[in-house]
């Protein structure tokens, strides 16, 4: 998840947040920037998640602040999901390539035994057949001048069209164990708000305060056998993909959220198909709710 940088006197920064889940991890500086523009990340605990993080960091670390190439720290996330805020200071103002930030999980499975190719294991994990279809997603969003709109198809509002959404749920029909989606937005005027988990509504009804960024993410212990993709679409710019785990926002972090598209399907081990976007066809349909309220 990233948030648009900002520039003081000369000194660019740029913030993301990442969720991480119990483990221990790695956090290494893994570019080499020139000396005349110094690049340095700083890693601290954010507000959002129900765990909690405790930083380790190398010899000559000051502070979380990694500055070199090479620069480690190590991490513990304990007691629930958590997020970390990574924030990059640019001692300049002008543009470089990104700055890469290498975060590996420590594996503590069997995977790590020297004979674990020939060790059995009492209960294979279960298979994904390759022809699974998407899960049934409902998206409930608050449209200006309409009011809550309905989708069985994961989408709401248009990519063309310049009314804007206010917030939304997103409702996971027989959900199975292990898994779930969580989502996040920010208001304009206001900072991220929480992640929630599916069935609550994030942003706001009736206020004529339009989303500006939104943030998706699959968690749990059996989120690998799903996989999270989608469309969302700002005023006045191209559809973009969804990237799960990262805050989603137009070119300036200004323009306002017009239209969503989110679906989930399990992972497929060959001949998947590309899923299209839902503009692509005019078949698909919205509903205006009974309860709708106007903005």
């Amino acid at each position: 998840m990233s948030v648009p940088s900002h520039t003081l006197d000369g000194l660019k920064i740029s913030s993301r947040v990442t969720l991480l889940e119990p483990g221990m991890y790695i956090f290494r500086y893994a570019s080499q920037p020139s000396k005349e523009k110094p690049v340095c990340i700083a890693l601290q605990q954010a507000p959002l998640g129900k765990g909690s993080i405790d930083f380790f960091p190398g010899e000559g670390i000051s502070k979380n602040m990694l500055t070199k190439l090479g620069d480690t720290i190590v991490a513990r996330v304990k007691g629930g999901v958590t997020t970390v805020l990574i924030t990059e200071y640019h001692m300049f103002d002008a543009a470089i390539d990104p700055i890469d930030l290498r975060i590996d999980r420590i594996d503590t499975s069997s995977a790590i035994m020297r004979n674990f190719a020939v060790v059995a294991t009492a209960t294979p994990p279960p298979a994904i057949e390759s022809n699974q279809a998407p899960v049934a997603l409902k998206l409930t969003a608050h449209l200006q001048g309409t009011g809550d709109v309905i989708s069985s198809k994961g989408w709401a509002g248009e990519h063309d069209s310049a009314k804007r959404l206010e917030g939304f749920a997103i409702e996971w029909e027989n959900k199975p164990d292990g898994v779930d989606l969580v989502y996040t937005s920010t208001v304009a005027g206001s900072g991220p708000g929480p992640n929630v988990a599916t069935g609550t509504f994030t942003g706001t009804r009736g206020h004529s305060l339009p989303l500006v960024a939104a943030g998706f993410s699959l968690v749990g212990p059996n989120r690998h056998f799903y996989e999270l993709f989608g469309h969302i679409v700002f005023c006045g710019t191209a559809p973009q993909l969804v990237v799960a785990n990262q805050i989603m926002h137009g070119p300036t972090g200004n323009e306002p959220l017009v239209a969503l598209h989110i679906c989930i399907r399990p992972v497929t081990k060959m001949n998947a198909a590309r899923y299209k976007s839902p503009w692509e066809t005019s078949a698909l349909e919205q509903t205006l709710s009974s309860t709708s309220q106007p903005a």
